[in-house]
């Protein structure tokens, strides 16, 4: 169920968050390049939606939230855009503002028929367009809360967690820290709901390539030809 979309940070301004201490704390595979994720705090947007909202303007910068300022809505889902068309035309018509280095990409639920239903999760919505496009490749599967805290890579790992944890998930995890198969993505959010309860239930996602600006993103998974390079 296709969710919505952004606008993500890629290069220098996405790496710079991504320091030794912080892959220590928070990856499992700590040789990941470039980290990618739902989360915002992970995967820095080009928009500023009011995360962060009680540091200071040096520490939100820091974090990777003090993007272009979005709309009062954007639609359903935290973060997230309704309409990738709306979304690119904001973008291009704000003055004074030129959107650095960026993918546009496409965040779907991966529902589990009988675990997900009844739970508060993301909001279904409609989308335009409606459905994930057969042309956008798959970049991997996240694993975060309903507001799309990320139990995988923004929920911070204890040293004894990290020893148990990483032997048996690391090696499932691609270099851009998502799970390639979405059998090890459902399985792994069975371990984040038992060790992080306060964001329980988590849920799992697909992150899909709709564009990128600079062509630094490899796949996980093609489901057909992304096209030519193009930007917002």
């Amino acid at each position: 169920m296709l969710l919505g979309f952004d606008l993500r940070a890629l290069g220098a301004r996405h790496a710079e968050g991504w320091a030794e201490a912080r892959r220590r704390d928070f990856l499992l595979r700590r040789d990941a390049e470039p980290v990618l994720s739902v989360d915002v705090a992970a995967w820095p947007s080009l928009f500023d939606t009011g995360q962060g909202i009680g540091m200071d303007a040096a520490e939100r910068e820091r974090h990777g939230f003090a993007g272009l300022k979005a709309p009062a809505w954007t639609g359903a889902n935290a973060g997230l855009w309704d309409d990738v068309e709306a979304m690119r035309r904001y973008a291009t018509t704000q003055p004074g503002w030129r959107p650095p280095a960026h993918a546009v990409i496409a965040i779907a639920w991966h529902r589990q028929q009988g675990v997900d239903a009844g739970h508060a999760g993301p909001h279904p919505t409609v989308t335009r367009p409606p459905r994930v496009d057969p042309g956008w490749p798959l970049l991997g599967f996240d694993v975060a809360d309903g507001s799309l805290v990320s139990g995988l890579s923004n929920c911070g790992y204890r040293a004894e967690e990290r020893a148990a944890l990483a032997p048996r998930w690391a090696p499932r995890l691609s270099r851009y820290h998502l799970f390639d198969a979405a059998a090890d993505a459902l399985a792994f959010r069975e371990t984040a709901d038992a060790r992080v309860p306060e964001h329980a239930p988590f849920f799992v996602y697909a992150i899909h390539l709709v564009a990128e600006t600079d062509a630094t993103l490899a796949p996980a998974r093609s489901t057909g030809d992304l096209g030519p390079t193009v930007g917002i």
